[in-house]
């Protein structure tokens, strides 16, 4: 915008002054009608925390933010913490730690989504369950083990002769001791026939799903969790690295292991029980599971197919719930 001079020095400076009142109100004007029409602004109150797997790094999940911010112009934050070699620390360590830096995500917003792949599911689960009044609305678990596992990956069957003879029969006794739970990748080694075992010598994975009677801080966990709006829960039989595959749906063996058979997530303790309110997130219809066949474990991380209808239309639903 120019002023343009008038003949008398006088007009000339109201004009300008004019002019300034004027440009002001455009530039005013301007920014709000684009903060009216940028879908960055608009959809600003919800934002995306994403935590990935083990001996992996958070780059490694690009696909899945670009993927979402492309079609929802959602934000998308990958945690940069705990990346390869140092994804082995113990599970109760990254929980706190992630947690941290989740919550300093989550205050720039109303509501966050959270999204676990794999092990990261499993500290994403523990950081909402220790995070009183949080803000997630909605958790996305990716092939994630909430049961936990047994025996040994499918997928190393295939290359480690007699591993999943020796898994089935004695590896507990490795696993179970001071020395192998330093590792976090079997804080959640959960063997079923021998669960008193478990119980003893697995520190927080019991914690996370108050299996422990009288456990410090269980009902408290267990209101956080049930807070959930909704829990998807995305897994499938081609699963080649959690046994059993049903677990990323919580699902799991008996009692009896590899000599009986696996149960659906209604038939656990876990449900059964309503340990940290998983029964309670069912039974008000807000756990949603997403099955797919042909997807082996590192395809969950961004499979487009999965993406396409499970994964945009459950955050597309959140956010226009939130939204009303």
């Amino acid at each position: 915008f120019s002023v343009v001079s008038s003949e008398s020095s006088v007009s000339s400076g109201i004009n300008a002054e004019y002019g300034d009142h004027q440009y002001t109100r455009f530039v005013m004007l301007l920014f709000v009608l684009c903060a009216l029409f940028d879908p960055a602004v608009t959809k600003g109150s919800v934002g995306i925390v994403h935590m990935h797997g083990v001996l992996e790094g958070y780059y490694e999940h690009n696909n899945f933010k670009n993927h979402i911010e492309r079609n929802l112009g959602i934000e998308v934050h990958l945690i940069d913490a705990y990346n390869y070699a140092s994804s082995v620390v113990p599970i109760k360590t990254q929980v706190k730690n992630v947690g941290e830096m989740v919550r300093e995500i989550a205050s720039q917003y109303d509501h966050i989504i959270a999204v676990g792949y794999s092990q990261g599911g499993v500290i994403m689960r523990g950081v909402i369950e220790e995070w009183d009044n949080h803000n997630v609305a909605m958790f996305i678990s990716l092939a994630s083990p909430q049961h936990g596992v047994y025996g040994s990956p499918p997928l190393a069957e295939h290359f480690i002769p007699f591993f999943d003879w020796y898994a089935k029969n004695g590896i507990y006794k490795v696993l179970y001791t001071s020395v192998f739970q330093r590792l976090g990748l079997f804080n959640y080694y959960l063997d079923p026939t021998h669960y008193e075992m478990y119980l003893k010598s697995v520190e927080y994975f019991p914690r996370m799903n108050n299996e422990r009677e009288g456990e410090e801080g269980a009902q408290q966990r267990k209101i956080n969790f049930s807070k959930l709006r909704k829990l998807v829960l995305i897994g499938g039989p081609g699963e080649d690295v959690i046994d059993p595959w049903q677990s990323t749906q919580f699902g799991y063996y008996t009692e009896f292991g590899f000599d009986g058979y696996v149960v659906p997530m209604e038939k656990t303790r876990f449900y059964k029980k309503d340990l940290f309110g998983l029964r309670t997130l069912a039974q008000s219809g807000r756990v949603v599971r997403c099955t797919y066949d042909e997807i082996n474990h590192l395809q969950f991380r961004d499979y487009q197919g999965m993406l396409e209808t499970c994964v945009l239309p459950a955050i597309s639903a959140i956010v226009e719930e939130l939204s009303e």
